[in-house]
């Protein structure tokens, strides 16, 4: 296995950690409010990013934010894919 078959490893680990997270929270709370949530942590965890590889480097916040924008906006789009295919495919 190489090192970026590992990496992807690890990233759908993660990825699956935080959804059962989710989906076990949907229990508990409104699938919205779930769903909120997980969007603020994302916000909270980009800013902190932020700070943190500012520390070390100069980086233009509204590119910062852009990027990261965009990769939030593709990764729901992949979600409601993901999980509009599942409800189709039950």
């Amino acid at each position: 296995m190489g090192i970026d078959e590992n990496l992807e490893d690890k990233f759908y680990e993660v990825v699956d950690e935080f959804m059962q997270s989710a989906i076990a929270k949907e229990n508990e709370l409104s699938i919205p409010q779930v769903n909120s949530s997980f969007m603020y942590t994302m916000a909270c965890y980009a800013a902190r990013y932020y700070a943190i590889k500012s520390e070390n480097e100069q980086v233009d916040l509204e590119s910062f934010i852009k990027e990261h924008m965009e990769f939030f906006e593709s990764s729901i789009r992949s979600g409601v894919e993901y999980y509009t295919s599942e409800e189709e495919n039950s």
